[in-house]
Order: C-alpha cells, then sequence, then structure tokens
C-alpha cells in the first residue's frame, strides 16, 4: 500500500500536506522559520515557493509545490510507516464511514537538522487535526421535509475514497455550504420520487450520516462517469452534444419551475454517465469566474448565465 496524498494547503508562513497511509492520517506541518540560515532546508522551501509565486508562468508554483511535497514526504516516509504499524489493527477488520472520517492521525514537524530534513512528531495535536475533521451540524438543523434516514456513520461500510469534499465559512464554522446543499436537496425529494420517470438527471440522496449524535454530511448516488471538464469536447460528435444540451437544458428548466436553483453551474459539475447521459451535481449555492457572477449567484438569472456559458462551451445552438 503506497502514501495517498490527500490534500495540502500553502499559507505565508507555514505548508501542510495531508497524506493517508494503511487507515492513517499523516499531516506533515513546514513551518517558516523567523530568521533565515544558510543550510536551513525549510528556508529554501519558503523562498522558492515564493519565487515561484512571482513567476508569470503559473505552471511553475504548481511544480514547485510538486517538488516540496516528494522531498517533505521523502523526509518522513519511514518515520509515517513505523508510526502506522505500531497501531495497525491486528484482526483485519473492515473499515467503517466512521473509520475513514476519524482516522488515527500524527501530526509531523518538518525541521532542518544539521542540514538535513527530518520529521518530529507533534504530541499535541488537537488543534491541527482539528481542521480536518467534518463540519458537524445539530439534527434539529435538518429540515423536517428531509425525507432521509440519519443513520450512525459506523453502521457503512466504506469501500473507495472517491471523492471528499468539505468546507467552513470564515464567518461561522456551522455556516457551511452543506445547510445550502440540505436544503435544496430537500425540495427536490419532496418533488420528485427517486423513481419519478420524469425526474431530473440528479443524484438521488439515501440520506443523512452522523457521528457521535450530530449530522457530518448526506449520501449521494454514485454517477459512474467524467465531468464536462474530463471530456475532449472537440472529439464528440455534434449529436450527442446537443443531446447533453437538451438534457442539461431539461433538467434546469425543471428546477426552476419548481423554484429550485442549481446555484453552481460550470462544467466541472455536469457529469456524463456511462450511457452518455448528463446529470448536474453540486448543489449550494456559489459563484465561479468564467461561469456565473458573483452578484447572480444563487438566483435563477445565474443559472441562466451558466447554461449560456455551458452551451457555448459544448459548440451548439440547436
Amino acid at each position: 500500500m503506497d502514501l495517498k496524498q490527500a490534500r495540502s494547503f500553502t499559507g505565508p508562513d507555514d505548508y501542510r500536506i495531508v497524506l493517508c497511509y494503511d487507515h492513517h492520517r499523516f499531516i506533515l506541518v513546514v513551518t517558516k522559520p523567523e530568521t533565515r540560515e544558510d543550510g536551513d532546508v525549510v528556508s529554501d522551501f519558503f523562498e522558492r515557493i515564493e519565487e515561484a509565486e512571482n513567476d508569470p508562468d503559473e505552471r511553475m508554483f504548481d511544480r514547485c509545490l510538486e517538488d516540496v511535497r516528494e522531498i517533505a514526504t521523502s523526509a518522513c516516509k519511514h518515520t509515517m510507516y513505523a508510526l502506522a504499524a505500531s497501531t495497525s489493527n491486528p484482526n483485519g477488520k473492515q473499515q467503517s464511514l466512521e473509520d475513514f472520517l476519524h482516522p488515527t492521525t500524527f501530526c509531523l514537524q518538518l525541521r532542518t537538522v544539521q542540514g538535513r530534513l527530518h520529521a518530529v512528531e507533534i504530541d499535541d495535536i488537537s488543534e491541527v487535526a482539528g481542521m480536518y475533521e467534518p463540519v458537524r451540524l445539530a439534527l434539529d438543523s435538518v429540515p423536517r421535509s428531509f425525507p432521509a434516514s440519519t443513520n450512525p456513520s459506523a453502521d457503512i461500510e466504506f469501500i473507495q475514497d472517491l471523492q471528499y469534499l468539505w468546507g467552513r465559512s470564515s464567518r461561522s464554522p456551522n455556516m457551511v455550504k452543506f445547510v445550502s446543499s440540505k436544503q435544496q436537496l430537500a425540495q427536490i425529494s419532496e418533488k420528485w420520487e427517486p423513481d419519478h420517470p420524469h425526474r431530473p438527471h440528479i443524484p438521488r440522496f439515501p440520506g443523512l450520516r452522523t457521528s457521535a449524535g450530530q449530522v457530518i454530511g448526506m449520501l449521494e448516488e454514485f454517477v459512474d462517469g467524467m465531468n464536462l471538464h474530463e471530456f475532449d469536447v472537440d472529439g464528440v460528435s455534434s449529436a450527442q452534444r446537443r443531446k447533453w444540451k437538451r438534457q442539461i437544458e431539461q433538467s434546469i428548466t425543471q428546477l426552476h419551475q419548481s423554484g429550485i436553483v442549481w446555484g453552481d453551474v460550470k462544467r466541472e459539475n455536469v457529469l456524463i454517465d456511462e450511457a452518455a447521459c448528463a446529470w448536474l451535481v453540486d448543489f449550494g449555492g456559489s459563484s465561479t469566474d468564467g461561469w456565473v457572477d458573483e452578484d447572480r449567484a444563487e438566483t435563477i438569472g445565474g443559472d441562466l448565465q451558466g447554461l449560456y456559458r455551458l452551451v457555448k462551451f459544448l459548440g451548439v445552438r440547436h
């Protein structure tokens, strides 16, 4: 089993890399030294990152971060393997969703010792690890109309990490995109039964999932396919692109007729399944440069603006 990068975060004074291995989570913390000394590998990291940020070629920044990730991961690899081995489950128990969301976590600080990069384990990880835990909401915040079960995540067998998204608002940790998504999905569930013959191409939502008595997320039907951003649209027939256009337009029209806004129209949020049908995903309200203007976010007008640009991207008129 190889180390798997989950995500990374870059700030002015620190850089964090989150890795997963054998049901464990490792947070590598690289902090910018207050003073720069010759031979300090960590200082060199930040100097390279700063230079890459100012490079007119935007690709240089991504390449720089990739290099830093590889060097940092290599320096911590043996430490991570040893820590994982010391806490591995000897019974080989199947991982649940609860296990996946709350894995055994270690934080490692990278420091320069005699000109070489070393990993030092951080004992108190509560503040650092808490940033990567699921956002929690009280059960009473769930709309009564939401026809969903609230089964504990410990009862769900975890199969594969397909995509894990979460976010926090700067105003309040509880004001998250999940709230908006949940309200819209409740409306969709009220209007159309899962097997309704005219249901828009929108994934079904079997229910909410809880941990320690609080809502941590919702299950969404898996649509096996690719989003439009991943497609070589120029290589797709005009007839197929017109079909996608009609399906997208029909789904958006059905939503608007029921007073529901998609809220985040862009090519990344249109999935094409194995039957070559277009699905709308990612509800919750947002604006995206090049797709929906900020002053039109979460409005029917914003959806129509995004739809116009989607149709233009598909290169079809009728």
